[in-house]
């Protein structure tokens, strides 16, 4: 049971939730347990993946994390490997790049698609269906034997590799509550990341010690492996959720209308049952749209997860299930990621994630270019060790961002009255930037200069490893928050975003730095990184509960 413990809140809006309660007869003075909401609030059977046992829900996000890493190990990994193709099949340092621009536009703009089936179909037969892409198309990088064959390669693998841009986000809200997405959403950036740090130093050991084709083969017999396991152990997670009422539940108009009579904030009961009060001008209305009764779920979320998935979620037949009209979902899914970029919160989030992104594809680009000369002439395997930096820098992003993140948040919640703001994340991203700043800058600097002690520049390698996983894990889970209905159309924003500056990176970003030096494009790169997220960081501290509370009618909070 909840108490009357008074909690006073200005408006209901998607990312203002009523997180924390207290129970009957105590306080949060008199030092008693407060108690989670569960939101989304879960249905009552066991197959609804937010019931699922906590063994199940690991069991589901490792395999996604795990197909996340081997999809996009093949596609983004050939940088040491740039001496090796300009020799093989006789081309210039820019085609080179090439291959790795074709992969990055097919990367970011399948998702178009993907995200739409999914939906549809669901998550499963998406996964497995990307996944034997894959394979296919890992054999035929292995086996092609002209510069137009294998480019060709590269664009349907990115196809199928595109999965991981935008499922496993997806899969994060389906099973996962808000309090507990932070650490999560970081897997799987870590995940898609490490793929990119451990790639080139897997691809250049590979190369220098068997052949460049034996990479493909390795990445072939990864992928097929772990389709078995996708097939084996990852069930369907979408799941249509009824929106739950309570018996006595009233129209928001007669809500609204007693509600006049009542002085002072709402008794925590109340607020439970009809969500928290939201003030427009001098009118007092009652939301119920986004604050479902949680009276009955106000207590430790290790109480609720229990099930497991039924049989039916194993299913290798996709089976479509449209909520709604079909011209209407379809509609939605693909104009949705093109509506939301005028939205200033998602806009923010794709962009710091394409800078922060990017920040680690301007030293790949680069690492061949400055490794394999002079003072250093690393070898290809040598020139992928040096990614090692990334791999420590990552970990110790996953370890922080997300986890600390959700920290913050919780605590600030029990600050703020028991009502959690999606902004309350935002504090966290402050040394992030900071690291970045050093890192790039360590980079840039130590590019240019050559310095003779090459573990200085690997140390600001390790600099964008943290960063490059903890700030976009950090504004996607923002973004999440404040309209979470749409994770995967986030994510293809966000990946469009990304990869589209990418591909546009590989036209002037090597040219750039042999005629003006390797300080001005680094730095331009992280400039951009730095200032953006860090600009909108304050802003949305500030002003980003007001630029929720001009969105809440938004037809996206419905979808």
């Amino acid at each position: 049971m909840v108490n009357t413990q008074h909690l006073e809140v200005e408006y209901t809006l998607p990312g203002t939730e009523i997180l924390l309660t207290h129970e009957e007869g105590s306080s949060s003075e008199e030092g008693a347990v407060e108690k989670i909401c569960l939101i989304p609030e879960p249905s009552d059977q066991p197959d609804d993946p937010l019931n699922w046992s906590p063994t199940w829900k690991a069991i589901v996000i490792v395999n996604q994390a795990i197909f996340v890493f081997i999809s996009v190990l093949t596609p983004l990994s050939i940088a040491p490997l740039t001496p090796i193709f300009m020799q093989e099949f006789r081309i210039t340092l820019p085609e080179v790049n090439m291959l790795f621009g074709a992969v990055a536009i097919s990367l970011g703009y399948a998702n178009f698609i993907i995200v739409p089936f999914s939906n549809v179909f669901g998550r499963r037969p998406t996964t497995l269906i990307c996944g034997l892409v894959c394979v296919l198309t890992n054999v035929w990088q292995a086996l092609a034997t002209s510069y137009p064959s294998f480019i060709g390669a590269r664009v349907i693998s990115g196809l199928g590799a595109a999965a991981n841009e935008s499922i496993m986000p997806m899969v994060v809200a389906d099973v996962m509550f808000l309090h507990q997405r932070g650490l999560w959403m970081g897997l799987y950036f870590w995940s898609y990341f490490i793929g990119n740090f451990i790639g080139p130093i897997i691809s250049g050991s590979i190369a220098a010690s068997i052949s460049w084709r034996w990479f493909f083969w390795v990445c072939t017999i990864l992928q097929a492996g772990n389709l078995l396991m996708m097939v084996a152990l990852f069930p369907e997670t979408r799941y249509h959720r009824p929106e739950l009422s309570t018996p006595n539940s009233t129209s928001s108009t007669d809500v609204a209308n007693e509600e006049s009579k009542l002085e002072g904030p709402i008794p925590c009961e109340t607020a439970l049952k009809q969500g928290p009060r939201l003030e427009t001008g001098d009118n007092v209305k009652i939301g119920t749209k986004h604050h479902e009764s949680r009276h009955a779920h106000s207590h430790p979320a290790t109480d609720h997860v229990k099930g497991r998935p039924a049989k039916h979620q194993f299913s290798l037949i996709p089976r479509p299930k449209i909520y709604g009209a079909l011209r209407e979902t379809l509609v939605r899914d693909i104009l949705a990621p093109i509506e939301i970029i005028s939205y200033p919160i998602i806009l923010w989030a794709a962009l710091s994630l394409g800078f922060a992104s990017n920040c680690l594809l301007a030293l790949n680009l680069t690492q061949s270019q400055v490794f394999a000369a002079p003072p250093y002439f690393f070898t290809p395997a040598q020139v992928g060790f040096v990614n090692f930096a990334f791999v420590v820098g990552g970990i110790i992003g996953l370890c922080t961002a997300g986890p600390v993140s959700d920290w913050v948040s919780i605590l600030l919640a029990k600050r703020n009255k028991g009502v959690r703001e999606a902004e309350m994340r935002l504090w966290v991203l402050i040394p992030y930037i900071a690291i970045c700043l050093v890192g790039m800058t360590i980079a840039a600097v130590g590019y240019q200069r050559h310095w003779p002690w090459a573990v200085i520049v690997v140390v600001g390698y390790g600099f964008v490893g943290v960063e490059v996983v903890s700030i976009p894990a950090i504004v996607i889970s923002y973004a999440v928050d404040c309209y979470k209905h749409i994770p995967g159309q986030i994510m293809v924003t966000a990946t469009i975003a990304k990869n589209t500056f990418g591909f546009g990176m590989i036209f002037f970003f090597n040219d750039w730095a042999v005629r003006a030096g390797f300080i001005p494009p680094v730095m331009t790169l992280m400039a951009l990184c730095v200032g953006f997220t860090l600009i909108g960081t304050i802003v949305f501290l500030k002003w980003g509960k007001s630029l929720r509370l001009r969105t809440r009618d938004s037809k996206l909070h419905s979808l």
